[in-house]
């Protein structure tokens, strides 16, 4: 944990996540001191809120930016689904069987503005393998 907390990387963070809390402490200190102030305004008094809501926000990120790098890094994928524990060695696979299913109000039969959809269905299908084959051709001839 030290090691890596007081790695150079890290030592460059802690020193720019202080420098900007002194900054913004600073900032919103000299607001105040601002809108006190006979030439100040309400303006002033809010940016002086507003600048330590800025430290706070950078003392939030450079406290989870350490939670996240000191927290062992999961590389052997999700061991929880939504139906409870998944064993790491059982690959991931669709379950075709669930889900919705399509409802058809009829049986079997197929009617003549079925067949038109599926000619223009295939029709749509000639022209993307056209359109692939042409790109394809292209990749191959423009590679030379």
């Amino acid at each position: 944990m030290r090691r890596l907390l007081l790695s150079p990387s890290w030592i460059a963070r802690h020193l720019l996540a202080l420098l900007l809390i002194a900054f913004f402490i600073r900032m919103g200190i000299w607001q105040l001191t601002k809108g006190e102030s006979p030439q100040g305004s309400l303006q002033n008094l809010f940016y002086g809120v507003e600048w330590p809501v800025f430290a706070a926000f950078v003392v939030y990120w450079w406290v989870k930016m350490m939670k996240e790098d000191l927290a062992p890094k999961d590389t052997t994928g999700p061991r929880w689904g939504a139906h409870g524990r998944i064993a790491p060695e059982a690959p991931w696979r669709p379950d075709l069987d669930r889900g919705p299913k399509m409802l058809t109000t009829g049986g079997a039969e197929q009617s003549a503005e079925d067949d038109e959809l599926d000619a223009y269905n295939r029709y749509l299908a000639s022209l993307y393998e056209r359109d692939a084959l042409r790109d394809a051709l292209k990749h191959i001839n423009g590679a030379r």
